[in-house]
């Protein structure tokens, strides 16, 4: 089974590299792939990586308190949720706890690292989706407690081994910021019931009988949905004529232009409008040209 390692940044990538050699050794019909060259860079091969994604039966994310919010990480993360069930992209928490998760990756259930229960449950479903290939359960538990105590021996080095510039504690969030992301997840819950009831996903919401402002709350959650799915968090929303102008968080404009264009291009297709983005100080990210009905 082809299981996917994604990661960014050294303690991330140590812990991908860990994973890619333990894992197959408790169970062998995983193929673990993990790229070698540093995510951070922007460097990676795009389409090594898609071919990689479409055999992909199973994705691990290595997440440390400082990449969660790497746009290559999200990104890669969106990318194995559209190819595979939500249930098999687990991000795989370093030196973090469930609660300090943000962003896209809530939306998973996480693993933490170095907690033995969290982990042979880890192996446990990753065991069941080989059907067939798969080890039996007291095989799978004798392997897991030969092999654990190294294993975390190894998960504690990693977490020890912090960036200068991080520090010794996850910054608490704020109850305004939990509460925007719950009002965001519970967003995308209705819009995917929505698109539930009409019976298939290949309906845009635009179609369905609404009222103007119906339309408007609809177009503004798809919006934040897709961007959110990519790593980037909405600021603003600006609809004039035509247009429609959005401000999102952004750290770095040249990459974010690369990983946003067809996702952005595919809002400004299903609002029928053209769309530009840009990060606070104003900076353009994308834009697209006169939207096509």
């Amino acid at each position: 089974m082809k299981l996917f390692l994604s990661w960014s940044g050294a303690r991330s990538g140590r812990m991908a590299e860990t994973l890619k050699q333990w894992l197959p050794d408790v169970i062998q019909a995983i193929d673990p792939w993990v790229s070698t060259q540093d995510i951070a860079k922007g460097v990676r091969g795009s389409r090594e990586i898609a071919t990689e994604l479409s055999g992909t039966n199973f994705g691990i994310i290595c997440v440390t308190p400082e990449n969660q919010a790497s746009p290559w990480v999200n990104f890669e993360a969106g990318a194995l949720s559209k190819q595979i069930e939500e249930s098999y992209v687990v991000p795989f928490l370093i030196d973090m706890k469930i609660s300090d998760l943000t962003g896209p990756l809530s939306q998973f259930q996480a693993t933490i690292g170095d907690s033995e229960k969290d982990v042979r449950k880890l192996l446990f479903d990753i065991n069941s989706t080989l059907g067939s290939l798969g080890v039996s359960s007291d095989r799978l538990e004798r392997s897991f407690r030969r092999s654990w105590p190294e294993f975390e021996k190894i998960i504690h080095e990693i977490s020890a081994a912090r960036p200068p510039e991080s520090t010794a504690e996850v910054e608490e969030r704020s109850e305004s910021d939990i509460l925007e992301e719950i009002l965001l997840l519970v967003r995308q819950q209705e819009h995917r019931l929505a698109d539930i009831e009409r019976g298939s996903r290949s309906i845009p919401p635009k179609y369905s009988r609404q009222t103007p402002s119906d339309r408007r709350s609809r177009e503004e959650t798809y919006i934040v949905r897709e961007l959110l799915e990519h790593g980037h968090r909405v600021r603003e929303l600006l609809w004039g004529g035509d247009n429609v102008g959005i401000t999102i968080d952004c750290d770095d404009v040249g990459l974010s232009s690369v990983l946003l264009q067809g996702p952005v291009e595919e809002i400004a297709k299903y609002l029928g409008r053209s769309v530009v983005v840009e990060d606070k100080s104003g900076q353009v990210i994308v834009r697209t040209g006169p939207a096509i009905p």
